[in-house]
């Protein structure tokens, strides 16, 4: 895929996959997600094709904008991805969850949060698991953006990416928005910026981030300063 055919250039310093990191996935992969990965760094680093993340949004935008916006559900349990979401939802009119997704929200009608959506949009299924399991038990479609440790299992469409990070995240939300937004003829009114989570980076990341960082240091050679 030539660059001029993709929604947004590749290294363009405001809206790039490559800028946001969209198409760094982790050391781990799956055989599930191997069709979708371009390489593997030195690191060890998966990397994944962007032409095919990009043709990937584009599809499940047009199946999104096929249904009524308050049946389509978006959920994140990723502090990341909670903000994005929101203005995914506000853009879309679509109906988000940015809080805890509470166990029987699409499986018990006695309680509070239970709501009945006909497609269900999910940030990582490692950490949206429970959602995944509900929408398999009702009979819900399922949109997922997918890491390269993901697995099909319950899940009818995927779209690879990176899901942990904020840039990545609010890049692939913004892209969805602005894409159903041109299809139902609208105007996409949110900037990227705003699709961006302020939230701090949570403990598991730091850690994870110094742990690189040394790694690094030891095979440089160079002492601790």
């Amino acid at each position: 895929m030539d660059s001029g055919d993709l929604l947004v250039p590749l290294d363009d310093e405001k809206y790039g996959y490559l800028t946001h990191g969209v198409h760094i996935g982790l050391k781990y992969r799956t055989s599930d997600m191997r069709p979708f990965i371009y390489k593997i760094r030195p690191d060890k680093l998966c990397v994944f094709e962007v032409s095919k993340i990009d043709k990937r949004i584009k599809t499940a935008a047009k199946f999104i904008s096929r249904f009524n916006p308050k049946d389509v559900l978006v959920v994140s349990n990723r502090e990341y991805g909670k903000h994005p979401i929101k203005k995914f939802a506000e853009e879309t009119g679509c109906v988000a969850i940015t809080k805890r997704f509470v166990s029987g929200t699409l499986t018990n009608p006695d309680i509070g949060t239970y709501t009945e959506p006909k497609l269900i949009i999910i940030t990582d299924p490692s950490a949206d698991l429970q959602a995944i399991k509900e929408a398999a038990e009702t009979g819900i479609a399922t949109i997922a953006i997918c890491d390269t440790n993901t697995r099909f299992k319950n899940l009818d469409f995927i779209i690879p990416g990176n899901n942990k990070g904020k840039n990545a995240l609010a890049l692939i939300y913004w892209l969805m928005a602005r894409e159903i937004s041109k299809i139902n003829g609208k105007e996409p009114g949110t900037p990227y910026e705003k699709f961006v989570s302020r939230a701090e980076p949570q403990p598991y990341l730091l850690k994870m981030r110094e742990l690189q960082m040394l790694s690094r240091r030891r095979q440089r050679g160079k002492p601790r300063r």
